[in-house]
């Protein structure tokens, strides 16, 4: 697990010693990603650099960037299955100078080429150079576990694992400004365009590899997207099984990707928030490592119906395993908002981010490196009982409605403005034109993507199913987007690697082919996977309510509702929102907080990022406004 930089140089003239020096600042900027070694080196007309954080070969021996017959790589991430793999490569003749996962990726893009990639179990972004062509390749694992970031200024072609480390070695930086809408619609602008924020600033997206070849940049190109793996076959076989059967083999899908993220030479723990997805895996580990393994909880102190922690606690004492929590604040909330924000890449989507940050740095102090997380069950197993729910009452309602007179059909837009607080001014009184707004502003991704999900049940028959199952396909490749982005980002600024047991892609195969039946029953959701934690984990953790680890966020953003810090500031300045209508907003925050918390991030991020305030001038800045109000 690492930060991984480097760049390609597309003209003449330069001086390694300037290559050096960009990818020398990248490294110093990506520290906390790997802060056990570092390492760069020049080639041809590359320059490579590495910041590792020791999991697996603790020795110098995985030092990077690493070499074999003059190819060389920068590598970020775990690849579960390399033991097994390093077999298969012994058998083609290879011989292996580290115990490391990184120099079977080498090997293997040797042996295998592009074709390796599927044969990789795990999360992962690197770069590789081949001297006989001159080509570098970068490449990105199938669900966007592992950032990867790019950009062509100057003649060079630069990349870094964080965006924030890309847009320190820019200059003249301008926000996208669509994306911004975007993502004040959506919260996520990790799906469906290669484009960021920032103009000019790329991410490499997930399923997708680039080459540059010699002088010469290549269009991304995708290897993988999970809506290829929904299989007519395997649905109609999950349908026709006895249903101990199917919770028999996910138990034994689960079990297996738990047990194969427990590899490591560094002490693992898990985030246990005392719900169903994490305590499976906490449970798991402990029965596949034999032993007490550390589980780490976040308490919402003075907040006994938010916290679960008690519910952590009951998980712990049946494992009989220890539980070590950290106490959540407000002032802990305030105080750590600005790096969490500096950290994150873009404006923070969640406020929950700022607990995940400081529980990982909590772990990281009582010696842990490695944190298994439940992440990607919800999507997989139906978890969002009202929103996959809601589409099928969506499907049923349009049914009805389009057959509705006109008049009453702008009747129910109008009082759906009215709930959610849309001036009805705005609107032109167009039928049908917000909706058709919303799919234009992502330049209808998101609506492609439903289609193309809808086209990999096509052979489902009842229409409602279809619509639900297509739904949740989608949410593995949109919704979950920013939650992993959430996760490695906090994580990795503690200097701790996350692993996501669910995403191992074994599972995601499986659980996309299963019929709506084994998902959603009845009130009950994620059905089979209750049925499965039913065999490790307390029934009253099974069948309690979902919470979604909620923070009294008005509470805790109270004291920072002070108009003075946006006066002059990124939003009205750089952005050039009208300052009246913007602070109106800010006084009246009570009426819309989550509205509220997306001005706050968005203009720390702004301040930290476009007007080059550091984090303690935010930080200044927000507690002088504390102390005025």
């Amino acid at each position: 697990m690492c930060g991984i930089s480097g760049l390609a140089c597309l003209t003449t003239g330069c001086r390694p010693e300037d290559h050096a020096h960009i990818v020398s600042r990248i490294c110093d900027l990506q520290h906390h990603r790997g802060p056990d070694d570092r390492g760069g080196v020049a080639i041809d007309n590359v320059y490579l650099g590495s910041n590792r954080l020791k999991i697996l070969d603790l020795s110098a021996a995985g030092h990077m960037p690493m070499t074999h017959a003059g190819w060389w790589i920068v590598f970020n991430g775990e690849i579960y299955n390399f033991k097994e793999l390093r077999g298969e490569l012994e058998s083609h003749g290879h011989t292996f100078q580290t115990h490391t996962d990184t120099e079977i990726v080498l090997h293997a893009f040797q042996e295998w080429g592009e074709a390796c990639i599927h044969k990789f179990l795990g999360m992962f972004a690197f770069a590789i150079f081949d001297p006989k062509t001159r080509t570098t390749t970068l490449v990105r694992d199938r669900y966007g576990k592992k950032p990867l970031y790019y950009t062509q200024r100057s003649g060079h072609f630069i990349f870094a694992s964080e965006l924030q480390a890309l847009m320190q070695v820019s200059s003249d930086l301008r926000p996208n400004q669509q994306r911004l809408i975007e993502w004040s619609l959506y919260r996520n602008v990790d799906f469906g365009s290669k484009d960021t924020l920032v103009q000019g600033l790329n991410q490499l997206m997930p399923g997708h590899l680039l080459t540059i070849n010699g002088t010469t940049v290549g269009e991304q190109r995708a290897y993988y997207s999970p809506e290829s793996h929904v299989a007519r076959d395997q649905y109609l076989e999950f349908s026709g099984m006895p249903e101990r059967a199917v919770v028999d083999r996910f138990d034994e899908l689960i079990k297996a990707g738990v047990e194969s993220r427990l590899v490591s030479d560094v002490p693992v723990g898990t985030l246990c928030s005392g719900g169903i997805d994490s305590s499976l895996v906490t449970a798991l580990c402990t029965h596949s490592l034999g032993k007490s393994v550390a589980a780490f909880n976040v308490a919402i102190q003075g907040y006994h119906e938010l916290d679960e922690n008690r519910f952590a606690q009951t998980v712990a004492d049946s494992l009989g395993i220890q539980l070590l929590t950290y106490s959540l604040t407000g002032a802990d909330f305030r105080r750590t908002l600005t790096r969490a924000m500096y950290h994150s890449d873009e404006p923070l989507t969640h406020a929950n981010s700022i607990a995940y940050l400081l529980v990982c740095e909590f772990a990281r102090q009582q010696g842990v490196t490695v944190l298994l997380s439940g992440e990607a069950a919800d999507e997989l197993f139906g978890g969002y009982r009202h929103r996959h729910r809601r589409i099928g009452h969506i499907a049923k309602a349009q049914r009805v409605l389009k057959h509705a007179p006109p008049w009453l059909r702008r009747a129910m837009s109008l009082l759906g403005y009215v709930a959610d607080g849309v001036p009805l001014a705005a609107f032109g009184g167009y039928p049908g034109l917000l909706g058709h707004s919303t799919s234009f502003i992502d330049r209808y991704a998101r609506e492609t993507l439903r289609l193309r999900c809808e086209e990999a049940y096509a052979f489902v028959e009842n229409e409602t199913e279809r619509a639900i199952l297509s739904g949740m396909l989608a949410d593995v490749t949109d919704f979950l987007a920013p939650l992993l982005s959430r996760l490695d980002r906090m994580s990795m600024a503690a200097s701790i690697e996350t692993r996501c047991p669910f995403l191992d892609h074994r599972i995601v195969h499986a659980a996309v082919n299963l019929p709506m039946k084994f998902k959603l029953r009845g009130n009950t959701d994620k059905w089979i996977l209750k049925e499965v934690a039913r065999r490790y984990v307390p029934a009253e953790i099974v069948d309690r309510k979902k919470k979604g680890f909620p923070l009294p966020v008005a509470d805790y953003l109270a004291p920072l509702a002070n108009r003075k810090f946006f006066e002059h500031g990124f939003c009205t300045e750089v952005l050039e929102m009208q300052a009246p209508g913007l602070l109106h907003t800010v006084d009246n925050w009570r009426s819309n907080v989550h509205g509220f918390f997306n001005l706050l991030a968005l203009e720390i991020w702004g301040r930290l990022f476009f007007l080059n305030e550091s984090i303690d001038q935010v930080n200044a800045r927000l507690e002088s406004l504390q102390t005025t109000r």
